[in-house]
């Protein structure tokens, strides 16, 4: 899988990596975060770039040189963009509650709560 994110409002990040995947992509809803040195549970969006709004986050298992297994969690062109998991508010980069990454690779067995 080739992963592309643009800069755009979300992310000034431009990101070009090539994955091995080796699991089907799900869709996610939350998960946990390292925010001011503890993990905390962060609903997680994608974010289009082209459209400057949110659409559908993902998860896969991927193989990490030198790591093993690790999961991917990416969204659209734009990266993803989280907020606390107790956050009503609409998806707006202009909210302060809220930030964006280009994507995230974490270990393997990190807390995900998959849509579906």
């Amino acid at each position: 899988m080739f992963l592309e994110v643009e800069p755009c409002s979300n992310c000034d990040e431009s990101v070009g990596r090539m994955y091995n995947v080796i699991s089907e992509s799900k869709p996610i809803h939350s998960i946990e975060y390292e925010k001011g040195g503890k993990e905390i549970p962060v609903s997680v969006t994608g974010w289009d770039g082209e459209t400057e709004t949110p659409c559908q986050a993902y998860a896969c298992r991927i193989e990490e040189s030198g790591d093993g297994v690790a999961l991917l969690i990416f969204g659209g062109s734009g990266g993803i963009r989280m907020k606390p998991i107790d956050d009503d508010s609409k998806w707006d980069v202009d909210n302060a509650n809220q930030w964006s990454e280009s994507h995230l690779v974490y270990p393997r067995d990190t807390v995900v709560t998959y849509s579906d």
